[in-house]
């Protein structure tokens, strides 16, 4: 928004917790959002395998507490969260949390969205004893992560689906 100035002001951005009544909304803007991951960073095909498992809500999710919309002038702009549980596996590791599917729709970009939820994630798993933070990146979102402080640990595959798999970054941050 441009002030008679010529300054710019940020919406102003609220975040609240998801819950599986937002999950056919959190689909539509998630698939939204990831449908801007073919910059060139995936080879296509496999990226187009991947969407169908990769562009939706996900319940368990959605029903942790940890994971929250961000909201624009009550617009659905961007979601993401946190869990102490490692995507994929399950597994927990005391003192360990993972930032987990985060999105923003293309409208959205470049608001703030992703860092106020970032911001919001971070600050509630360090206020729950959490020492070390874990991200496993897309490739296009590894500069905003980094921007965030977190550092790169190595390039990855993961399972998207069926017989999928995608190549992601995993980073890491400490909380204290």
């Amino acid at each position: 928004m441009l002030h008679r100035n010529g300054s710019f002001a940020m919406p102003a951005i609220t975040i609240r917790v998801a819950g599986p009544e937002d999950r056919e909304m959190l689909d539509l803007l998630i698939a939204a959002s990831y449908a801007t991951l073919d910059d060139g960073s995936y080879d296509p095909a496999r990226l187009a395998s991947a969407m169908p498992a990769i562009s939706r809500a996900n319940p368990a999710l959605l029903a942790s507490g940890t994971y929250f919309v961000a909201e624009i002038d009550g617009e659905a702009a961007g979601c993401g969260g946190w869990t102490k549980t490692k995507p994929g596996s399950g597994e927990t590791v005391d003192g360990v949390a993972h930032i987990r599917h985060f999105a923003t729709h293309p409208a959205h970009l470049r608001k703030g969205v992703a860092r106020a939820l970032l911001d919001r994630c971070l600050a509630e798993a360090a206020a729950s004893g959490i020492g070390l933070m874990k991200s496993q990146s897309t490739l296009p979102a590894e500069p905003f992560y980094a921007s965030a402080g977190f550092r790169r640990i190595r390039v990855i595959e993961v399972e998207a689906g069926k017989g999928v798999t995608l190549p992601v970054v995993e980073m890491e941050r400490a909380l204290s």
